[in-house]
């Protein structure tokens, strides 16, 4: 429990992840073929725990004695399945085994390009030995009976919090159908998991989140928040990026409260200009008809009506003074010249914008 409990502070400390549904398949025993290989966790079993815990997933765990026959049965019987190493690329998989085995040269097609590896002759999903013998030890630690003795050949499935959700432990082998049952029941119970790449991408979206913070950009917050949640709704991305969200969305609210404020007579322009940035940056978040009906309400306040107006005129002036300076870096500038014009027009003549341009262009023909 120790190591689960350090997985678990190691995650929410970094707090704040693409889901997927394990496709359905069937309980026969089938061999694997061709591309469909294995892929165990290749660490100790303590980021093992680390990783099923971060991506939500089940750990599945297969221990395996060398030299001994109903050991030598599961290994050939159980993890060649087809079926349980495809429902198997949804979880991360851990095999312990304590032999030391030769080296070998697998050639094998991968994305339809043949290509040469090293591996363990035996265990031939690993480049070595030292892969599948990281986790024995800490296996037999973890799960020695009373007596000392661990139980072999053995399969442990645990809970992404890493509880056992399921034991066999008779030292024979089960059949691949039972393992495979247990695993989709576990991955079930789990709910949305994510794979490898959506791990990554929701580090990504974390670290997005975590720079937006540190800049006070709270819709920032809230949309990379949102992308995480996209991915996985529960486990601890799920659940940090929940908690994320909230505290951003007050932020947002107390941001909204002050602009509210801030509309004085003598203060409109500069706080009408911050609520226009405000509502486009929260354009796609809960706050967003918070706002609008908080535009609404200035825009019906006589005593600013008239400075609220000049602002209005002042940005959309400069809302035409963008189009043409876009229209001359494309060099269409007979149309840019348009625009130019029509800011020197009598809607927006006494605007700071066709002040420059005057001085830029004097009064255009």
């Amino acid at each position: 429990m120790g190591k689960q409990a350090t997985a678990l502070a190691c995650i929410c400390g970094f707090l704040l992840l693409p889901t997927f549904a394990p496709p359905a398949t069937p309980t026969s025993g089938a061999p694997a073929r061709g591309s469909d290989r294995l892929t165990p966790h290749t660490g100790d079993l303590e980021s093992a725990q680390k990783l099923a815990l971060e991506r939500n997933t089940p750990l599945l765990i297969h221990i395996i004695l060398e030299g001994e026959d109903q050991n030598d049965a599961y290994r050939d019987g159980i993890l060649p399945s087809r079926d349980l190493i495809q429902l198997s690329a949804h979880c991360v998989v851990v095999i312990g085994n304590n032999g030391d085995h030769e080296q070998t040269t697998i050639t094998e097609k991968v994305d339809g390009e043949t290509s040469k590896r090293r591996a363990c002759s035996v265990y031939r999903m690993f480049e070595n030995c030292a892969q599948h013998r990281e986790c024995w030890d800490p296996i037999y630690h973890a799960y020695q009976e009373e007596s000392g003795e661990l139980n072999c050949p053995q399969t442990i499935l645990l809970t992404p919090l890493g509880k056992i959700a399921w034991r066999h432990n008779i030292n024979d082998p089960p059949s691949p159908g039972e393992v495979i049952k247990a695993l989709k029941d576990a991955q079930k119970k789990a709910g949305k998991s994510l794979t490898a790449e959506g791990l990554r991408s929701v580090k990504g979206y974390f670290v997005a989140a975590a720079n937006a913070a540190k800049a006070l950009d709270w819709p920032k917050v809230w949309q990379r928040n949102q992308l995480i949640l996209d991915l996985i709704e529960g486990g601890v991305w799920g659940e940090g990026a929940t908690k994320a969200q909230a505290d951003a969305l007050k932020k947002m609210r107390d941001s909204l409260a002050s602009m509210e404020e801030s509309f004085q007579p003598g203060q409109v322009a500069e706080a009408w200009r911050a609520l226009m940035t405000f509502e486009a940056a929260t354009r796609d978040t809960p706050i967003a008809r918070e706002v609008a009906t908080l535009k609404k309400k200035i825009t019906r306040n006589k005593d600013l009506k008239e400075e609220l107006r000049a602002i209005q005129t002042e940005l959309a002036a400069e809302e035409l003074e963008a189009q043409a300076e876009a229209l001359l870096r494309s060099d269409e500038e007979r149309r840019a010249m348009r625009l130019f014009k029509k800011i020197l027009g009598k809607k927006y003549a006494a605007t700071r914008t066709a002040e420059r341009v005057r001085q830029r262009f004097g009064e255009i023909k």
